[in-house]
């Protein structure tokens, strides 16, 4: 089997930290959130590579939007599901929940009270309905995500950064961070059975470079970049390289550029026959 590569984004905009949500936070989904994706847009257009975008689902309910802080364009955004849809490579919109909830936090009637939502939207407006990215990459409730019609999802991601993180929240957090300020070759991963769903772990964050994430530069990324994807072509398995806009808030030009080299790459050996790019929900049928 050839390699494959799948790329997954979690559209949040202020969703994302509800919850914690800081004015400079706000300010940067404000002014760069959109130049941002019309960017990453341009790139994936430029190469025809497809991408899964996990989109929260209050981003085209203009109600939930209501009494929330700073613009409405910072929770709500069928802008942005429309150039996704009307792109040239064929993206997935995917689902990363209803309002961005934390499904190790909540109780089974939430999540599925949440995940009815995500699936009403997408079907109003159109949008498949197969694959799911977790908030936080907070697992649980397989058996509800089962329940209402999903077929796969993104598990944490693979190698010694999951041991690591069982260690608890702090250990984590060092252990990402040197994961990526070093040029670890990220681990390749293979789409497995899990709880009637199809399990597709994540490979790699391409981290932003604000704070001490500044430390992570542009050589040691498309490094690693470069490793995962040719250990996941010599294994004939799947190299997940997953981000959020966000991560491209701070020195975009550096990220986006680093974004480029990745995806003419690909696009170079998917166009030799040596490599699949393929979305989430594209397993939902294997």
């Amino acid at each position: 089997m050839r390699g494959q590569l799948i790329i997954s984004i979690d559209l949040e905009l202020a969703w994302g930290d509800w919850d914690k949500l800081t004015p400079e936070h706000l300010r940067m989904v404000e002014n760069a959130e959109r130049p941002i994706c019309a960017a990453l847009i341009e790139l994936f257009d430029r190469y025809e590579v497809p991408a899964t975008w996990a989109m929260v689902a209050a981003l085209l309910d203009e109600k939930s939007a209501i009494s929330r802080p700073g613009e409405q364009s910072s929770w709500y955004a069928p802008d942005i599901i429309e150039w996704l849809v009307g792109a040239k490579s064929d993206h997935e919109i995917a689902s990363h929940g209803g309002r961005h909830l934390y499904f190790n936090d909540i109780d089974a009637l939430q999540a599925r009270r949440d995940l009815d939502f995500a699936s009403a939207v997408h079907q109003i407006n159109a949008l498949p309905f197969k694959s799911f990215v977790f908030p936080r990459n907070a697992v649980g409730h397989l058996d509800v995500l089962a329940s209402v019609g999903l077929g796969v999802f993104r598990g944490p991601d693979a190698g010694w950064l999951r041991r690591a993180r069982r260690l608890g929240a702090a250990a984590g957090r060092v252990a990402n961070l040197s994961d990526k300020v070093f040029p670890v070759p990220p681990p390749p991963v293979r789409a497995e059975a899990h709880d009637g769903l199809i399990d597709t772990p994540g490979s790699m964050l391409l981290l932003g470079r604000n704070g001490v994430r500044r430390l992570v530069l542009p050589w040691v990324t498309r490094t690693k970049l470069a490793a995962g994807l040719s250990r996941a072509q010599r294994a004939g398995e799947i190299f997940h390289l997953w981000f959020h806009p966000s991560n491209f808030y701070h020195h975009p030009e550096e990220q986006l550029a680093t974004l480029a080299w990745f995806l003419a790459r690909a696009a170079e050996e998917a166009g030799r026959g040596d490599l699949d790019i393929r979305t989430m929900g594209s397993y939902a049928t294997d």
